[in-house]
């Protein structure tokens, strides 16, 4: 079961010091067999492992990471990369202590719960690289709904420029290694400067709100996700969407129906340009690229008279 005495050692010791405590933790091996964690059966229970075996797989579950495959696994992103640096610099000495704070969905509980994970290393070679790692996780003191709140638009409730970026990302790195389409939408409200000028910025907030739940109750799907960009600026990304051009045009009526009286222009309903665009990236293709050529795609809409929605050709 252990791959030397050494490591049954260390697990049996620290079995006994902290079966009364409510933590979950880890060891690793680093010099006989690294892809194996050890833990204890809080750790089991937590993230859902099979609570009969006390050895792990790191490729399905990482201890330092969490449900990592479903989170960050992709490398390409700025956590993955921050991830992997801190724990090679573990292992290699570097810094003496690893601390991260990580997202794990419950599929029982149907919510996501946040961990701080840290890791020393208990042995070190004679030049002070990691041979035996040892690590706890344990629940984050801030409650998921602050997390949330720092994820969403305060104004409109949409997810905010942060997530937007997050979230592009992502997804342009889970399509580009699945191979499956990714598409953005950009949403930019006409003559919304005019509207603000004769209301105020507060029937301008007010408008915006009803832009943004019109955005809403279109982007049904769990993979569309919908953003306040900036300003009077809003953002989709939908991923997987076979049919991008039926979802934008229906995010334009929606908004046309809604008939938000715009006091500038006779007060015909507020109106949105649309500008999308959808592809099957490559290794070499980025979120900037996607975000640009959405962005011209929108533009063009403006220079077609307004309230149409321009694919990115």
């Amino acid at each position: 079961m252990f791959p030397n005495k050494r490591v049954e050692d260390i697990y049996e010791s620290y079995n006994r010091l902290l079966n009364f405590s409510n933590l979950s933790w880890w060891i690793i091996d680093l010099k006989d067999d690294p892809n194996i964690f050890y833990c204890n059966k809080i750790m089991c229970e937590t993230f859902g492992l099979n609570e009969r075996l006390i050895q792990h797989s790191v490729d399905k579950t990482c201890p330092i990471a969490g449900d990592y495959n479903k989170n960050i696994a992709i490398r390409n992103s700025e956590k993955a990369r921050q991830i992997f640096t801190e724990y090679y610099q573990l292992r290699n000495g570097v810094i003496d202590e690893y601390k991260n704070i990580f997202p794990y969905y419950d599929a029982k509980k149907d919510r996501t719960f946040y961990f701080v994970s840290r890791a020393k290393p208990l042995i070190k070679d004679e030049s002070g690289k990691a041979e035996v790692l040892f690590g706890i996780i344990e629940p984050e003191a801030v409650s998921s709904d602050l997390y949330e709140k720092a994820r969403t638009d305060s104004l409109t409730g949409l997810f905010n420029r942060r997530e937007f970026d997050s979230q592009l990302e992502f997804l342009t790195n889970i399509a580009i290694r699945d191979q499956r389409k990714i598409s953005l939408i950009m949403c930019d409200i006409d003559h919304f400067k005019l509207y603000n000028d004769t209301l105020g910025h507060f029937a301008g907030d007010e408008c915006l709100i009803q832009i943004a739940r019109s955005i809403a109750d279109v982007c049904s799907r769990s993979t569309d996700i919908a953003c306040r960009y900036g300003g009077e600026e809003f953002a989709v990304i939908a991923y997987g969407n076979t049919d991008i051009s039926r979802l934008a045009e229906s995010i334009r009526k929606e908004v046309y129906i809604r008939s938000v009286p715009h006091p500038a222009l006779n007060n015909g309903p507020v109106t949105l340009s649309v500008g999308y665009y959808s592809t099957i990236p490559s290794s070499a293709m980025t979120s900037r690229t996607i975000i640009e050529s959405a962005d011209k795609a929108l533009y063009r809409a403006k220079e077609n008279g307004r309230n149409v929605c321009v694919e990115y050709q």
